[in-house]
């Protein structure tokens, strides 16, 4: 089993983040978020990240916390964790003053969300116990599969 350390303590926090440790996302931290379907990408996260980032011609939508529909752009990247690359789609979630905030009350840049679709695709779980992600060695490789 592989382990992925939170980047802080979730019990003083109240959520579980984790920064990527390699690739071309290295040193980006990101909520992991078990009330989200979707990987979201916070617009300036999105802004400086761009040139890594493949647009896709389509659009869906995301039920905030108030109920309110958003519509979104989806963009594509590659993101590694072991030393192997994952395909992840993200929404681009341009209106992320709720965003801001939360990095000014954590303390550090918060640059999206990484959601269930990802976790479940590749055998994830969330080990708060132990304040940790524990990724399975042979996990099921679905980096092919582009969701909308």
């Amino acid at each position: 089993m592989k382990k992925i350390k939170f980047y802080t303590d979730a019990t003083e926090m109240g959520l579980p983040f984790i920064k990527i440790q390699e690739g071309e996302f290295k040193g980006l931290i990101f909520l992991i978020d078990t009330g989200s379907n979707d990987n979201i990408l916070f617009g300036y996260a999105y802004q400086q990240l761009k040139d890594l980032l493949a647009p896709i011609e389509s659009q869906n939508s995301l039920y905030g916390i108030d109920g309110k529909k958003t519509i979104m752009n989806l963009a594509s990247g590659k993101m590694s964790f072991f030393g192997k690359e994952h395909e992840m789609v993200f929404l681009i979630r341009e209106d992320d003053k709720a965003a801001k905030l939360l990095s000014q009350d954590m303390g550090f840049p918060i640059c999206g969300i990484l959601g269930t679709r990802f976790m479940l695709e590749h055998d994830w779980m969330i080990n708060f116990a132990k304040q940790q992600i524990e990724v399975p060695e042979y996990g099921m490789d679905c980096s092919s599969i582009i969701y909308n």
